[in-house]
């Protein structure tokens, strides 16, 4: 794991448990769908609140995630190959999520594709 402290993004929500997968989100159902998905694979997370009302999804530190100023953003310690991963934009989050635990998303290939046909229904 690397550190976390060289994401501009950890000067505004330090990250009281580094090791964890950090979510910036709002309880919206985009920010909820992915709280959801780290609960049912079971990965232990800490979220922080991008409150709209103070302007968060606009600062510096959030836009250096995420440059389309919206939520769900997430930042993986243990990403690929043990590097730090940040990402943005709820349904890639949700495969991502799928792909790292090997949960929620077949490798039957018609399966997968019809999961994933849903996924981007609910987009």
């Amino acid at each position: 794991m690397n550190d976390l402290s060289t994401f501009a993004i950890t000067h505004k929500w330090p990250a009281l448990h580094p090791e964890r997968l950090q979510l910036y989100s709002l309880p919206t159902p985009n920010g909820v769908k992915v709280s959801i998905m780290l609960e049912e694979c079971g990965l232990p997370y800490e979220p922080h609140l991008v409150r709209f009302d103070s302007n968060d999804q606009l600062s510096p530190e959030f836009l250096s995630l995420n440059p389309n100023n919206k939520i769900p953003a997430i930042l993986d310690p243990n990403g690929p190959g043990g590097q730090p991963l940040a990402l943005f934009e709820s349904g890639a989050i949700l495969m991502y999520l799928a792909d790292k635990t090997g949960q929620l998303l077949s490798t039957d290939a018609a399966t997968r594709w019809q999961t994933l046909q849903w996924l981007m229904f609910q987009m």
